[in-house]
């Protein structure tokens, strides 16, 4: 765009110098007597020449400065508005952009195209954009995260890239060749020059030679553009073998009257097409177009001096308008650009104040605060370009205040998310606990134990979103697993109950009844029977159990007392024989295994008993029962001990014994 504008500006200068030219062209063909007109009429072109000058000066700035601005456009900001109706592409996606770029770099004259492959490669990013965008909406949704994520790159964009090198290497061949026809024009018309050269220092007749000078007019106009360096200085020695054709051939005035008016209705129309520039709303083609007809009024020859000045001015003053209009539009869009650069200002405040305003200490705190910063970003994309100058200080200053929001978030969630995963190793665990206890039939045991681990569950933090609930599931299902067999299992209990009932009255009979034998130790062992049997019924009902033991317990008594036995007596008894049996075989550390374990159960029952004790204390106001129950459970307790201790002496007197022994034999 640059290079365009200073090609505007060289063909604005040629077009004053030219129509200087022309004037003096029209000023050698006229009579003496109109040098003074002529004269004045030239001093003004030339006045009109300094000041257009100045503009076009003005106008190359602003050039410099909208391409600037281009080559820092956003891809986001594709005017789909402004591309023909043959050329939309905005609803294509992005394998349809490469096929369409393919089709266009391969197959078309790029020259031609080239706005449509720079649209096309700017669409194909602003798709690509909102594709991932899309993706990383979806997978922090799907995983229930809002840290930064790494992207699959797209294949397509290798593509693109490759192509676009290629489009690189087409436009690098296209200059190469148009350079190369630049040199041909300019061999073209050197040979033009020469041969109006020629003619103007011919002899042959008026008519012939007029004819074969307008034919080189036309075949000049025909050849293209010769090299900037030598532009210049060609046309000026075009101009000077015209002015010599014109003054050595003097052509009548008929035939250059003829000349003149096809000129004039030229340039009038030209005039007509520029005025038709001034209702166009596009500044910046009309601006362009403008070029196009200065370049073209430069190529046309002299027109009538009567109307010469009167059809500059007109000509002129359109240029003026339009140079004017495509001014102001950059003025304005200097100060929309400013006015965008306070906004985004704006923003830039407003999002570094989010961390600084805000202290965030959950996942739903940090969600509100991403909204916000993310709405912010929304707005961002909204506002229009900014002076080039301050674009990337002021987008820098953007990115770095969201990044840093968006880093300490990332830090909070990173330390929340280790917590989570401990809280979900935690929960599995306890899963596995339940699990393994949930096929048990000791109910109440196990449920103590269940009991347990859903207050450890509650105590445990939460765990990762996409886990809670199958973790919850499982637990809850090893819960109701057991609960359920435990609930089936007391749907039943009466009727056992019930017949644990009758097999423990039918004992107690069989016990009442019992006539000794003389054998004594059968006698024992058909009470060591009784006992095994008594254990192995099952629970009867609450309201029995009290009566039924008393009546089992008095009946085993009376049975002690019929055999005239003491049941700890006999115990003891047994034990000793036990003791006597180690200490026949020497087993020293046997004597000493044995007493550790009396020791440690008599510990036992003495934490028993407190712990009995201490129940009662809570339970004082309690049922007669209850306190009764505990009574006999201190009694049974008390009387094991007294018993232990029996035993305790036993083996203490057998560990003398034995080491006396040792003693001796030494």
């Amino acid at each position: 765009m640059i290079e365009n504008a200073k090609n505007g500006l060289e063909n604005q200068e040629n077009t004053t110098k030219n129509t200087d030219q022309d004037h003096n062209n029209v000023e050698k063909v006229e009579i003496n007597a109109e040098n003074g007109s002529v004269e004045t009429e030239q001093n003004k072109t030339i006045e009109k020449v300094e000041i257009k000058s100045t503009e076009d000066k003005k106008i190359n700035t602003d050039e410099v400065f909208i391409s600037e601005i281009d080559a820092d456009e956003d891809d986001e900001d594709v005017d789909n508005d402004n591309v023909p109706a043959e050329n939309d592409f905005s609803n294509l996606n992005n394998e349809e952009i490469i096929e369409k770029l393919k089709q266009l770099i391969y197959e078309s004259n790029i020259e031609e195209t080239r706005k449509d492959i720079d649209l096309l490669k700017r669409l194909f990013y602003r798709n690509l954009r909102r594709q991932q965008d899309a993706l990383r909406q979806e997978i922090m949704e799907a995983t229930g995260n809002e840290l930064e994520v790494s992207l699959p790159k797209d294949p397509n964009e290798d593509y693109l890239k490759e192509l676009w090198a290629e489009y690189g290497k087409k436009r690098a061949e296209l200059a190469k060749q148009q350079e190369a026809e630049r040199l041909e024009n300019l061999k073209k018309k050197e040979e033009i020059i020469e041969k109006i050269k020629v003619l103007a220092n011919g002899e042959e007749s008026m008519n012939k030679t007029f004819n074969e000078f307008k034919e080189l007019q036309q075949e000049w106009l025909k050849i293209g553009p010769v090299p900037a360096e030598v532009s210049n200085e060609l046309w000026n020695n075009y101009q000077l073998q015209i002015e010599r054709f014109y003054d050595l051939v003097k052509l009548n005035k008929e035939a250059r009257d003829f000349d003149f008016k096809r000129n004039l209705e030229q340039k009038i129309e030209l005039c007509e097409k520029a005025e038709e520039l001034l209702l166009s709303t596009d500044v910046v083609a009309s601006y362009r177009k403008l070029q196009d007809y200065h370049e073209l009024w430069k190529e046309l020859g002299p027109v009538p001096s009567d109307k010469r000045v009167e059809l500059w001015d007109r000509f002129s003053d359109i240029s003026k308008k339009i140079r004017k209009n495509y001014q102001d539009h950059f003025e304005k869009l200097k100060e929309e650009r400013e006015a965008n650069y306070k906004q985004k200002l704006i923003l830039c405040e407003k999002v570094e104040s989010i961390l600084v305003e805000n202290t965030a200490t959950n996942g739903k705190e940090w969600a509100e605060l991403s909204d916000k910063v993310l709405e912010l970003q929304k707005i961002w994309k909204t506002i229009g370009m900014v002076p080039t100058a301050v674009n990337n200080e002021v987008f820098e200053r953007f990115r770095a205040g969201c990044n840093k929001f968006f880093e300490a978030k990332n830090e909070f969630f990173s330390e929340i998310n280790a917590e989570l995963k401990d809280n979900l190793q935690k929960k599995t665990d306890i899963c596995l606990s339940a699990e393994s206890l949930q096929d048990s039939t000791d109910w109440k045991k196990t449920t103590r134990m269940f009991l347990d681990l859903q207050k450890q569950w509650k105590e445990i933090g939460p765990v990762p979103r996409k886990n809670s609930e199958q973790i919850w599931k499982r637990f809850r299902a090893a819960c109701d697993h057991f609960f359920n067999a435990k609930s089936e299992f007391f749907k039943n209990i009466e009727t056992e109950h019930k017949e644990n009932l009758a097999k423990k009255e039918a004992l107690i009979e069989e016990i009442k009844n019992y006539k000794p034998l003389d054998d004594q130790s059968e006698n024992v062992n058909k009470i060591k029977e009784f006992q095994n049997t008594w254990t192995e019924i099952g629970f009867v009902e609450i309201s029995q159990r009290d009566r039924l033991y008393d009546e089992y317990r008095g009946a085993i008594n009376e049975l002690y007392k019929k055999l005239k036995l003491n049941k700890s007596a006999l115990e003891i008894s047994n034990f000793i024989n036990k003791v006597e049996s180690i200490k026949g075989s020497g087993a020293l550390n046997e004597l000493a295994r044995e007493k550790n374990r009396i020791l440690q159960k008599i510990k036992e029952l003495n934490a028993e008993i407190l712990q009995i004790e201490n129940n009662m204390g809570f339970f004082a106001s309690g049922t007669e029962s209850l306190v009764k129950d505990f009574n006999k459970k201190i009694e049974k307790a008390q009387e094991e001990i007294k018993t232990l201790k029996e035993k305790k002496k036993a083996i203490d007197l057998a560990e003398r014994e034995l080491k006396n022994k040792d003693g001796n034999d030494a």
